[in-house]
């Protein structure tokens, strides 16, 4: 094998794996002593999915952890071709876009270790031709893609310096991340309003919420969502739970079942969780959000998690969610089972109650902060000073309407 087909894997400034792309294409991760003597074998500072261990480590799990630190296609195909990289070539994209991926984690060339990187500023002119052009990426030379973040929406990442907007190079950090307006009519109307509405009445509700504007490039209307892993220029480690559970990108949406995911977070989060009842709580939190506002997208990529240096689970804030199902009630699945449901429309305060028995916590004290919940989402809708997609007294009436049945 050569150095072309290793990539070293450093997390909070540690060399702590070896990647390997084998001649089949398949990936081996071998962890370093440096890991084996900060952490300890068993430990999770990278994964829930990849615990330390003396030996070798491969199989779909793997793979999967490393490909959801990827965009999904048609923007991940997109990529491959800009980079002359075969479809699906995994370990290909991660040695292009490697050293600024979600959470802390970066993937370098062996030998070579993190750096800064550059920023390069950008004119007022070219940030709106980024956005605006989006889902097409940039084809200058001195901008090319060389950050990842995973997703099927089609985004742009970009650093905020006192200056203005700058584009991230050689695995410099980005802070925030830019989603525009999709341009297909299939998609919900004014969704990125939509979505910003949504996560201002998350936070006014007391739920943490990753911090969201709405701005115009260039005539196309876009959200700015302000990274949460990304803290004064250093780098916060997190896993979505797809990567967590080892579930593959694909199987991000959860079929009717019992137990479900979620159950399966909570059996590692007794074990890694700094504080597993304020983790769990915070869990409930979020679900119970996410069913109450009607948010259709909520599968397993959209639920997310901070993992410690110390390789304990904390709390992360909300982000991606918009209540669709309130303006186009097709959209009708939480995307996570909730005590073996998932159709909205069915899910009920006891539903939410038991799935967080199911945790471990107490249904009776769960079914009061679920009460709670929705209190504090019916005080914060009224309250909202705006409500540019119409959704107030949708939500107002689902809220009216969740007790009951």
């Amino acid at each position: 094998m050569t150095t072309e087909n290793m990539l070293a894997v450093w997390l909070h400034g540690i060399p702590v794996a070896e990647l390997m792309q084998l001649r089949n294409r398949r990936l081996r991760l071998t962890w370093t002593p440096e890991a084996m003597t900060r952490w300890g074998e068993g430990s999770c500072p990278l994964s829930l999915s990849l615990p330390i261990t003396v030996r070798r480590v491969q199989g779909p799990h793997l793979e999967r952890y490393f490909d959801g630190l990827l965009p999904e296609s048609p923007l991940r195909a997109q990529l491959e071709r800009e980079h002359g990289l075969a479809p699906d070539d995994t370990f290909g994209l991660l040695r292009t876009l490697g050293a600024e991926c979600a959470g802390a984690v970066q993937l370098l060339p062996s030998g070579t270790a993190p750096s800064t990187g550059t920023l390069r500023a950008l004119t007022a002119a070219e940030v709106d031709g980024v956005v605006s052009d989006l889902p097409t990426l940039p084809l200058a030379a001195d901008l090319p893609v060389t950050a990842s973040l995973g997703g099927i929406q089609a985004k742009i990442l970009l650093t905020a310096t006192a200056q203005g907007w700058a584009w991230p190079l050689e695995g410099a950090a980005s802070t925030h991340i830019i989603k525009p307006e999709p341009l297909s009519d299939a998609v919900i109307p004014d969704l990125v309003r939509l979505e910003d509405w949504t996560m201002r009445l998350a936070n006014a509700a007391g739920i943490a919420a990753a911090p969201t504007e709405v701005q115009e490039f260039a005539g196309r209307t876009a959200i700015v969502v302000e990274r949460y892993d990304r803290v004064d220029g250093h780098r916060v480690h997190q896993e979505d739970l797809a990567q967590g559970l080892g579930l593959a990108t694909r199987d991000k949406y959860e079929q009717e079942r019992t137990p479900g995911h979620l159950t399966a977070l909570s059996e590692r989060a007794w074990e890694h969780a700094a504080d597993p009842d304020r983790f769990l709580d915070s869990l409930l939190e979020q679900l119970t959000f996410n069913v109450v506002v009607g948010n259709g997208d909520s599968h397993a990529k959209n639920y997310s998690y901070v993992i410690d240096r110390d390789a304990r689970l904390r709390p992360a804030p909300l982000y991606d969610a918009a209540a669709v199902h309130l303006v186009a009630p097709r959209y009708d699945r939480s995307g996570l089972a909730v005590n073996g449901r998932t159709r909205l429309r069915y899910i009920r305060p006891d539903d939410l109650a038991t799935e967080a028995g199911a945790w471990g916590l107490s249904v009776e004290r769960s079914r009061e902060l679920v009460d709670d919940v929705v209190d504090r989402v019916r005080g914060a809708a009224h309250d909202m000073p705006d409500d540019p997609c119409g959704v107030r007294e949708k939500l107002l009436a689902r809220v009216a309407g969740f007790g009951r049945g």
